[in-house]
This record gives C-alpha cells, sequence and structure tokens, in this order.
C-alpha cells in the first residue's frame, strides 16, 4: 500500500513540473509575439536627429585650391577600366543609411526581452519533454486509467522541444530558425527583403502554434494522471494481514540470521472440543491411545502372562 502513495506523489510532482514549464513555453512565445509586432509594425526603436534651430545656419563657400581638379599624367595612362561586376554593382541602387537616424533606449530594452524570452523557452520546451516522458513511463508502470492521455502529452512536448531548438545556429543549412528566434535575425528579417506573408508565418504563426500546443500538452497531461493520484493517494488502509507481511518484510530485511525472523503468522485457535458422549453400558471402553508395543517371543507365548493370545507373524 505505502507503494501506491509513492506513485501518488510522484505524479503529483510531474504534473507540478509540466505546469511550469507549459506557463514558461506559452509566456516565452507571447513575449517574442510582442517583441516583432514592436520591432515590425513600430518605430520605436529608431529615433531622427532634427537640429532645433534650422535657421541658424551659415552659408559655406568652398573655395577650391590651385591642385584641385588637376590629374597627374602618370594616373590618367595607368587608370583601368571598371571590370562587368564593378559596373553592375555602380548602376545597382544602393539604399544609402541616413546618418541622422540611431537606435533609441526602447531597441535595448526589446532586445532584453527578447534574449530574456529565448533562455526561458528553450529550458522550459527541454524541461516539458523530459517531465512528460518520465509521466508517461511512471504512468504505464502503475496501470494508472487514462495514461493514453499522458503518451499523447509526451508527443506533444517532444514536438515542441524540436520546434523550440536553434537549428540554424547548428546547421547552417537550416531555413527555420525556430520557435524562439533571436533579436538579431527578427530585425534583420524584418527590414530585408522578405516577403510579408512568409515573415508572418514564421514569427507570428509558429509562436501562436507553439502556445496552442504548451497549452494542450500541460491540460492533457494532468487530465492523464489524475485518476491514478486520486486513486493511490486515497488507498485503504492496511489490515492485519498487510501489517503482519509488512513487519515480517521489515524483519527479513534487518535480521541476516533466518533464524532470528519472528513469524507473527499463527494458526488461529481451534475452538474447544464437545464433551464425549458416557459409554453405554456393556460395552467395553475404547482406550484413548493406542496400546504399547508388547515384547513378546516369536512363539507368542508368553509364561507370565497367561492370557496372552498368540499373534500372526
Amino acid at each position: 500500500m505505502s507503494n501506491q502513495n509513492h506513485i501518488a506523489s510522484a505524479l503529483t510532482r510531474l504534473r507540478r513540473g509540466v505546469f511550469l514549464c507549459a506557463a514558461g513555453v506559452f509566456l516565452a512565445a507571447l513575449i517574442q509575439l510582442f517583441v516583432f509586432g514592436f520591432v515590425h509594425f513600430t518605430d520605436v526603436r529608431y529615433q531622427t536627429l532634427k537640429d532645433p534651430n534650422p535657421t541658424s545656419h551659415r552659408t559655406v563657400v568652398v573655395t577650391p585650391t590651385a591642385t584641385a581638379g588637376v590629374r597627374d599624367d602618370a594616373q590618367e595612362t595607368t587608370a583601368a577600366l571598371p571590370t562587368i561586376d564593378e559596373a553592375v554593382e555602380m548602376m545597382t541602387a544602393v539604399s544609402i543609411p541616413d546618418v541622422n537616424r540611431v537606435n533609441t533606449t526602447m531597441d535595448v530594452v526589446l532586445k532584453r526581452f527578447s534574449q530574456g524570452a529565448v533562455v526561458i523557452g528553450v529550458f522550459s520546451a527541454v524541461g516539458l519533454a523530459v517531465f512528460t516522458l518520465l509521466g508517461s513511463i511512471v504512468a504505464g508502470g502503475a496501470s494508472v486509467p487514462g495514461v493514453d492521455k499522458a503518451v499523447s502529452a509526451c508527443m506533444w512536448g517532444i514536438g515542441l522541444c524540436l520546434l523550440a531548438l536553434p537549428w540554424q545556429d547548428v546547421f547552417v543549412s537550416m531555413p527555420f530558425g525556430g520557435v524562439f528566434t533571436g533579436y538579431a535575425s527578427m530585425t534583420s528579417a524584418s527590414e530585408g527583403t522578405m516577403e510579408t506573408v512568409q515573415l508572418l508565418l514564421i514569427f507570428v504563426g509558429i509562436p501562436a502554434a507553439a502556445m496552442a500546443g504548451a497549452m494542450v500538452a500541460g491540460i492533457r497531461f494532468g487530465s492523464g494522471v489524475e485518476r491514478g493520484i486520486l486513486m493511490h493517494a486515497a488507498a485503504p488502509p492496511m489490515d492485519a494481514i498487510d501489517r503482519a507481511m509488512a513487519e515480517t518484510r521489515e524483519n527479513l530485511s534487518t535480521n541476516r540470521h533466518a533464524g532470528a525472523v519472528n513469524n507473527s503468522f499463527t494458526a488461529p485457535a481451534a475452538p474447544a472440543a464437545a464433551p464425549a458422549p458416557a459409554a453405554e453400558p456393556g460395552h467395553r471402553e475404547r482406550a484413548a491411545e493406542p496400546p504399547a508395543r508388547r515384547r513378546t517371543s516369536l512363539s507368542g507365548t508368553h509364561q507370565d502372562d497367561p492370557g496372552e493370545y498368540k499373534r500372526p507373524i
């Protein structure tokens, strides 16, 4: 019976760990959604510098020097024509960054939030996979009703773990950076030439799916081990036989000598026998015990006992 209480305690702790990890994944994915919304749809990361008094500038006159615009003949002879790649690069329109556009303090805040969400999300996803796997093993070994839901939660947890790992940092050829993408990748994708549909799918759709998966894993695991916790926690008290067996097991584990084991199993006392009825007169009473073996000779005769009869050999 005590083993059942241990199973209930183990399932309770595993359920608490699964709930914490699922909440961590949900919270981290929600933070990533908010960070992407501020990065892509607002301009809180940048600030444009402006002159508070634009009319205070003076007119600047540039006077060329005597040697300005004069080219040496040697330079003219050594100058080479541009290559095809250089000509294509010169004709390609290049976006010149605005020097008056600088990062603000909000950019640092968003970066810190994104880094914290990545750390919490990855560790929570790995812990969710491990805890659901252990819970499925314990529930299956204890034959808990509803173990199929625990196994389903384990599959959800392993799937979230695989989606949360930063595969792009390990394998460069992977086009997917995981659910919890870094802040630098998010900002470069937002300011790059990626299509809007693909951008929303990676930074909005996948985190939303991770949030839903974390909720499903936590709920299914809790409902799968609930009956096992209630069944094993409300175990009936031990009766006399179970208590005697427990004491015998303790004696066997503590005493090394076989003769030192105290056997507490005793047979129940037999009921008192009813008094025998009185013998009827004229009948010979039989002895309660068999007569002792008489030592006689093989001939069957005995001098001291004339009434002895001859027994067959």
